[in-house]
């Protein structure tokens, strides 16, 4: 399953996108690209530290295609819910007793 881990997911992704018509990787080709998630939810002592090291797997990907991210939020010990309007690009984040924030 390549989408499960962050290293396979994002490559996966990105040639999807590239196989359905989209242009990029790469400055100006027509991606955008916003980053969400990496909590430490279950692993509140940092023991294994899996939510930084995916953000870091995630970012040294897009990095190698040449992609930052617009916005990110990363990090912390809460859980997130993306929702992605597609058709304006928007992304709303939402935590349970923080309600929904725009990323």
């Amino acid at each position: 399953m390549p989408g499960y881990f962050a290293d396979t997911g994002i490559v996966a992704l990105i040639r999807h996108m590239q196989a359905i018509g989209c242009k990029g990787p790469g400055p100006g080709q027509g991606f955008t690209v916003k980053l969400a998630g990496g909590a430490n939810v279950m692993d509140t002592n940092d023991t294994f530290m899996i939510g930084k090291r995916n953000i870091l797997a995630a970012k040294k990907i897009l990095w190698r295609y040449g992609l930052a991210p617009l916005a990110e939020d990363v990090g912390g010990s809460i859980s997130r819910t993306v929702s992605v309007m597609v058709n304006t690009g928007e992304v709303i984040l939402s935590s349970p007793g923080r309600g929904d924030w725009l990323l």
